[in-house]
């Protein structure tokens, strides 16, 4: 079940794939902006009657002051998704009150049902459905409400799970209520701020949990998903990960059935090759030959693959379908493979307990081998996972579940080599050559940009087009689709007026050219904050830069920037001019150990990320010759 009511949920990425259901009650209604307590914009309740077999009603409610031109251009609208087959939808109120207390009704044609846009995109594998609400005459100052009822008679298959995750929100209050009989075995856990209460009520077991958020700080430059570091409410009937590993594992069962057709592919793809080079064989073929589509891990798709034969006759499928058919082909070669559930994105921690919505995605795991694959990406090296991915929780799908962690990246995985041969003429235009080569660990997006440009040329002038220097040229590269090949890409450039003439000395600094890998983007990951809140995602890197720049002939060097070499905690950067037969010679290199940094470690982070930056604006002057 996914929702779109007005409400700010936070990390949409994280919350869109997650495996939840989310409800809410208005604490107020019929106020205009004035009579909200406090300053408050968002109220929100949830309310939820779970049976004992766990097939449940739950009430959603929200009403939000639309208080700026961002929360009028965000909530015109309000939906929700549900599966046909296990449940039902009613919209019980929607109306908007304006600023001068008259209140609108939503009339009946302004309340829709449509197939899902994963059911659109993706015919015989979702039915799901989206009621969609449209609010009329909205202003500045109109409060929006939505009601909905969601009766669902099919219990889920990971049980009942709510998670109320607010992110980075703002002011707001919300409460969320539970009711189930004393023998549904209802865990629950919060932190940041939930006032969790515990009843009685004829027989039932009654949960509460309300909070009130006031102002927070603004969202930092490349910080971990607000679902980590904001309030978040956690119940599930789960007895913990293991469970649900086990529970994936056998509604699963027997969908990586192995047919004639199946076995005889797989022979083909791996030929006379064994063990973990025919496990890369066949990664890498279902990467390229099996399309993504987006069904999302979550409850409304019953949470179970399909079976190897049908992904395999479509063409396409989810992480769930990826998976499911590399381990049919696989098992016709005696080589398991196991489903690993993971979160996929910038949630970088679990959620204070066991829960479904903790995973969106699925991993094939090797247990032979003790290795990761990721073959919904169609260009991720086998046994490679990206930041996304890398030291994350994970739950193995087997007989009794395993809770595990994948492995963390290091620098020396996220290799880039920079090796520019540049000369200057005396009317300063520049001419550069460029080789570049990527590990597996840090090529995959560069392999995907490769992979989409219309042509080369193209993707070589937009890279110039952001460097100071400017200019035009060409590009060619191993093929980024195989990924049995390191990633080696050289280029050409032409930068006219690449270096400014002056007299008696021209000045510039060394030319960016055509590099796949800008340092020019470490901006992004600096935080005006002070001292940082939230922690930043670098990236664990190991990249080193060669430029050899020649001059105009008879041209004299006279002043070159100092060397640097500045280590903490948080990786090294290094930087070191020189003249060798006659050429300027520079060479940089930058190291980050973690993926990952708590706000403590930030000063650290930021210590490199300046020096990278003060010295790329480094100037080095000749005194141009006769």
């Amino acid at each position: 079940m996914r929702v779109k009511c007005p409400i700010f949920w936070g990390d949409v990425r994280f919350l869109r794939a997650a495996l939840w259901s989310v409800a809410v009650w208005a604490l107020f209604a019929g106020n205009a902006l004035a009579a909200y307590p406090d300053g408050i914009h968002r109220l929100q309740r949830n309310d939820y009657l779970v049976a004992a077999d766990l097939t449940y009603v739950e009430t959603q409610t929200s009403e939000i002051v639309l208080a700026d031109e961002h929360l009028l251009a965000a909530n015109n609208t309000a939906a929700f998704t549900f599966d046909p087959a296990s449940a039902t939808l009613e919209v019980l109120e929607a109306w908007v009150l304006q600023p001068d207390g008259q209140r609108i009704d939503v009339p009946l044609e302004n309340i829709f049902t449509r197939p899902s846009a994963a059911a659109r995109n993706t015919p015989g594998f979702v039915a799901s459905q989206t009621t969609t609400i449209e609010f009329p005459q909205l202003r500045l100052g109109s409060v929006v409400h939505c009601t909905w009822r969601h009766t669902v008679s099919k219990p889920a298959v990971f049980g009942f799970n709510v998670v109320l995750a607010l992110g980075l929100s703002g002011h707001i209050r919300q409460e969320s209520r539970i009711e189930a009989p004393a023998s549904v075995p209802l865990q629950w856990g919060q932190r940041g701020g939930f006032a969790v209460e515990e009843a009685q009520a004829g027989g039932n077991r009654v949960l509460t949990a309300a909070i009130d958020v006031g102002s927070v700080p603004p969202a930092e430059a490349s910080m971990v998903s607000p679902v980590d570091v904001g309030p978040v409410f956690v119940a599930t009937t789960l007895a913990g990960y293991e469970a649900l590993g086990a529970a994936y594992a056998a509604r699963s069962a027997g969908k990586a059935a192995e047919t004639p057709e199946i076995a005889a592919l797989a022979r083909n793809i791996v030929g006379n090759a064994k063990g973990l080079d025919a496990a890369r064989a066949i990664h890498d073929w279902v990467a390229a030959h099996v399309r993504y589509v987006a069904v999302f891990l979550n409850e409304s798709d019953n949470v179970v693959p399909h079976d190897a034969a049908t992904v395999l006759r479509n063409g396409y499928g989810d992480c769930k379908d990826h998976v499911v058919l590399m381990q049919a082909l696989l098992g016709t070669l005696g080589i398991r493979v196991l489903p690993a559930l993971v979160n996929w994105g910038i949630s970088m921690e679990p959620l204070p307990l066991w829960s479904s919505a903790s995973f969106n995605h699925v991993l094939a795991y090797l247990p032979d081998f003790d290795t990761y694959a990721n073959p919904t990406d169609p260009f991720a090296v086998f046994g490679v996972l990206d930041n996304g991915l890398s030291d994350k929780l994970t739950v193995i799908a087997s007989t009794n579940g395993e809770k595990r962690r994948t492995p963390a990246q290091s620098a020396a995985s996220n290799a880039y080599q920079y090796h520019a041969e540049l000369s200057v003429d005396a009317a300063g235009t520049v001419h550069g050559q460029a080789r570049m080569s990527l590990s597996p660990g840090a090529d995959g997006a560069v392999r995907r940009v490769l992979a989409g440009a219309g042509s080369l040329a193209a993707l070589a002038n937009q890279l110039l087009q952001v460097t100071p220097e400017g200019g035009y040229g060409g590009m060619r590269s191993t093929n980024p689709r195989d990924l049995t090949k390191r990633l080696e890409i050289e280029g050409q450039w032409t930068s006219p007026h690449g270096v400014v003439r002056s007299s008696p000395l021209v000045y510039m600094t060394v030319p960016l050219g055509l590099d796949v890998a800008p340092a020019n983007n470490l901006r992004a990951y600096l935080t005006t904050a002070t001292p940082r809140r939230y922690p930043v995602i670098v990236g664990a890197r190991e990249y080193s830069w060669r430029s050899v720049i020649a001059l105009p002939s008879g041209a004299v060097v006279e002043h070159l920037p100092a060397a640097v070499d500045l280590s903490s905690p948080a990786g090294r950067f290094t930087a070191s001019y020189g003249v060798i037969d006659g050429k300027i010679e520079v060479r940089r290199g930058f190291v980050i150990t973690k993926t990952t940094y708590p706000p403590q470690e930030y000063e650290d982070v930021q210590s490199l990320l300046y020096a990278f930056i003060d010295d790329q604006r480094a100037v080095i002057s000749y005194r141009p010759g006769p």
